[in-house]
């Protein structure tokens, strides 16, 4: 179809959507980051302490999650673009995520459930196979709800309303897979580091997250402009798997924003996963205590979610999110000195709460930064592939668990450290893998960000503009 009768056929106008429908929609980040958190920070502890598996074996189950990704994710992305066996009825994107949210609000429960006790092999295959699992069916959800949004959502106002809502909601989900854990896991209120505690713990977060899921389908759901709309887009021919792969990797504002938020999350699930050591052994306090000292983030975030939000609409995105990353590599330096006892309480309390308030930016920033680039995107080659830009965003996300794993285990390697250990030298690795680490690594990615990424504010009004004139 050429340009003349794309815009021929343009007769589809997308209405407004209610902060109702917004909020909904944003819950599927809710659902993702209390799962991911609740993983993050107990998957270790769970199988490392609890099950007894080995640090080696640990770290190749995560090489195998890795290497799954290499194709799992770009794969579902591509495939999904192509798809219009739904369209009609049901949207191109809804029926997917929903095949993915269901089954992924379980896995909690599965993953914290490992049946196999004595058995390294045994344990070790079960915790792969739940693993690949999990990622498969949040792949399904997050790579076409992510595909939806600039869809669906085509304002800029509309988009940076949703981004403001994410850093909410994304904190809330952080905090219920931070808090239900703890207290649950807690040996005073709680059932302790134990099997039944564990089990009960994932339990929880999947009732919660189902729940969430069934909330979050008016917010997905494809309204009927939309599926006409998509219907009409579906009319081009779509390229190969391998040349859309080419052209992302020439596509210099993609791989800005895919640098930065590979180091934001390897920073991010180092630091989450590691949260209730740092408490125990650095701080030296145990259980709801210790792990109190880095509620100050999820305080701060939703705080602050708002001022970066009105921010945005002053400076644009792009200097948003430069502001909240540049701030966040340098956070944690004091961590590397933090001293036992309440010292350590009051300092770690402080630096969490500054990694929050400019945290803030880089979640309320991030659904917009990824728009205006598929947006951009579609007007340079002509055709709209949100879901391989998801895919390939998600699957070098995910290669975030392996390294910073791998990093955890290099830090165990050189010093010696084990959880509980009370070695000088074990607990500076700690301290440095909580501190200078996310410093280098953060770096890395901001400057990134700032050299390639080089959409003005302008220029991202003027895409949604010139989209809408041509029909995509």
């Amino acid at each position: 179809m050429n340009q003349q009768e794309k815009t021929k056929n343009n007769n589809v106008k997308l209405k407004p959507h209610s902060k109702k429908i917004i909020i909904s929609f944003q819950l599927g980040n809710l659902v993702w980051f209390m799962i991911n958190q609740g993983f993050r920070m107990r998957v270790l502890g769970y199988y490392q302490e609890v099950l007894g598996l080995t640090p080696l074996l640990f770290t190749i189950a995560f090489g195998i999650f890795t290497v799954y990704n290499m194709f799992n994710d770009p794969i579902i992305g591509h495939f999904s673009d192509r798809s219009s066996r739904f369209v009609k009825r049901w949207g191109k994107r809804f029926p997917f995520i929903m095949m993915g949210a269901i089954p992924l609000s379980i896995m909690p429960f599965f993953i914290f459930t490992n049946p196999f006790i004595g058995s390294q092999l045994l344990i070790f295959v079960w915790m792969v196979i739940f693993m690949l699992l999990f990622d498969t069916f949040f792949s399904l959800m997050d790579v076409n709800r992510w595909a939806l949004f600039p869809k669906k959502f085509v304002k800029d106002d509309e988009r940076k309303l949703a981004g403001f809502i994410e850093a909410i909601l994304d904190t809330i989900g952080i905090a219920l897979g931070f808090l239900i854990p703890m207290i649950i896991l807690d040996p005073d209120i709680g059932f302790g580091d134990t099997l039944v505690g564990y089990s009960l713990q994932g339990f929880v977060l999947s009732l919660i997250s189902f729940i969430l899921v069934i909330l979050m389908i008016p917010g997905v759901k494809e309204p009927k402009e939309v599926r006409e709309r998509q219907i009409q887009l579906d009319r081009f021919e779509y390229s190969n798997i391998i040349e859309d792969l080419k052209f992302a990797s020439k596509n210099k504002n993609f791989l800005g924003y895919l640098i930065l938020f590979v180091c934001y999350s390897i920073t991010m699930g180092g630091i989450m996963g590691l949260m209730a050591w740092f408490a125990d052994d650095v701080i030296g306090w145990t259980g709801i205590m210790g792990e109190a000292a880095f509620l100050g983030y999820l305080i701060f975030v939703p705080i602050t979610a708002p001022i970066w939000y009105k921010v945005s609409n002053k400076i644009g995105v792009r200097k948003v999110m430069l502001i909240g990353a540049a701030f966040l590599a340098v956070s944690g330096i004091p961590l590397l000195f933090a001293p036992a006892g309440l010292g350590g309480f009051i300092l770690t309390f402080i630096v969490a709460s500054l990694a929050g308030m400019v945290d803030g930016a880089i979640e309320s920033m991030n659904l917009p930064v990824f728009s205006s680039i598929v947006d951009k995107t579609a007007l340079d080659n002509k055709k709209r592939e949100e879901g391989l830009y998801r895919g390939v965003v998600v699957f070098f996300q995910r290669t975030s668990y392996f390294i910073w794993v791998f990093l955890l285990f290099i830090v165990q390697l050189i010093t010696g450290y084990e959880h509980g250990t009370t070695d000088p030298l074990g607990i500076l690795g700690l301290k440095i893998y909580m501190s200078v680490f996310p410093l280098i690594i953060m770096s890395i990615g901001t400057i990134a960000f700032w050299k390639l990424y080089t959409i003005s504010q302008e220029e991202l009004e003027q895409n949604i503009i010139d989209l809408e004139k041509i029909d995509l």
